[in-house]
């Protein structure tokens, strides 16, 4: 086996991932509820507004610190800082118990008219926060939305060709039916045999499906690169000329002992004929690759590269 230096490829398998467990149909839910909350808005500045003008009227429309109005007057001051506070006369010979009375009021507006203020925070805050929920909702519906349309236009750009009768059971180990392959599909390729050789079998990708039905043809390309690290060569390739790897290792059948099979060498992208001598619980197959050079020396192969010999 010391032949075997091709290189091992990057993994074949290239899983699909989708966005999801976001609905759409939960955007209209959200606007409604901000759009309750927002209208609740307008009540509570009335609210505070009206709380003002009676608090103006309480005061007698004066507004300073403690000590004399512009009238030179006596005032008595509610306790707030410099410039906002809330001042009431005191009339000559005004009963004590009715400026208490004014004061209580004062105290009670001035209360009212921050409960107000802060529900309106509480409204504007929570508005905030859904309109970020929507916004989330908005992108993750957009996202789902162009990943929808990516897929569709690479179907669109995939060519279309008809199932082949050639293709109706897979060359690699699976009796389920396989229609014919799209392109980037993994498979081994029998190279043109050399004269005095034995035939050699390599793993490509398929990069271009041409024709239909009987005469459908494919090119594949080697996943080496050459000699100057240029992109591998590409081959024009019949039906026979491969077998399909499948792209999972699950659900494939169990070969029987003995079964006379087409491997992949481990740490190689060439496939070499083998015999199985079991099977694993994980299905990875036990097999003695032909020509091996140590005597009796089984290698464990994943059972998707594990193909069926052909005719």
């Amino acid at each position: 086996m010391s032949t075997r230096i091709r290189s091992r490829p990057a993994s074949s398998q290239f899983p699909s991932s989708q966005l999801g467990g976001i609905d759409s149909s939960g955007e209209p839910e959200v606007w409604n509820k901000i759009c309750t909350e927002l209208r609740k808005l307008p009540e509570f500045a009335a609210l505070n507004e009206n709380a003002k003008i009676a608090i103006s009227k309480l005061d007698g429309g004066r507004r300073r610190g403690s000590g004399l109005d512009n009238d030179g007057e006596d005032t008595v001051d509610d306790g707030s800082e410099e410039g906002e506070g809330l001042a009431i006369k005191i009339e000559d010979h005004e009963d004590p118990r009715v400026l208490l009375a004014k004061l209580d009021q004062l105290k009670e507006l001035s209360q009212k008219q921050l409960d107000y203020a802060q529900s309106e925070e509480k409204i504007l805050d929570q508005a905030s926060e859904d309109v970020s929920i929507l916004t989330a909702l908005r992108q993750a519906t957009e996202t789902v939305m162009t990943d929808n349309k990516r897929k569709k236009r690479k179907a669109d750009e995939t060519p279309l060709v008809e199932t082949s009768k050639n293709f109706k059971k897979a060359r690699s180990g699976s009796a389920a039916p396989m229609d014919v392959p799209s392109i980037g599909a993994q498979v081994a390729f029998r190279l043109k045999k050399q004269k005095g050789a034995e035939v050699e079998w390599i793993q490509c990708e398929i990069t271009k499906v041409m024709g239909e039905g009987n005469k459908i043809r494919f090119e594949v390309q080697d996943p080496e690169p050459d000699e100057n690290n240029n992109p591998g060569q590409s081959y024009k390739a019949g039906p026979k000329d491969i077998i399909f790897i499948p792209e999972l290792s699950t659900d494939l059948p169990v070969y029987p002992i003995g079964t006379r099979v087409l491997a992949r060498y481990p740490e190689t992208t060439t496939f070499y004929k083998a015999e199985v001598m079991g099977t694993k619980r994980d299905g990875t197959c036990r097999l003695k690759f032909e020509g091996e050079e140590e005597v009796g020396k089984e290698t464990e192969v994943e059972r998707r590269l594990v193909l069926e010999m052909p005719k």
